[in-house]
């Protein structure tokens, strides 16, 4: 029989850290909405000799990063391995 006083050597339960890795993944995609709208709009003033798109693409690019950041947070794939 085993001792009462001996420690149990499978706990019962497990404690996972926050990722630490959520916050910088925010900005992240915040920075490459930013990028790729303003790519999207410089090739559209070169297309269409205006002068004004990139700089109306770069608040789209921000807030489109912003909401993908969030529904990745809300509907990203959870590591089912971990206990």
């Amino acid at each position: 029989m085993a001792d009462e006083n001996e420690p149990n050597p499978q706990p019962d339960h497990v404690v996972m850290p926050r990722n630490s890795n959520a916050g910088k993944l925010d900005y992240t995609y915040i920075i490459g909405g930013i990028l790729l709208w303003c790519l999207i709009g410089w090739g559209l003033n070169f297309l269409l000799h205006t002068g004004w798109i990139v700089f109306a693409a770069a608040p789209i690019g921000a807030v489109c990063g912003y909401f993908l950041a969030r529904h990745h947070q809300r509907h990203g794939s959870q590591d089912e391995g971990r206990k």
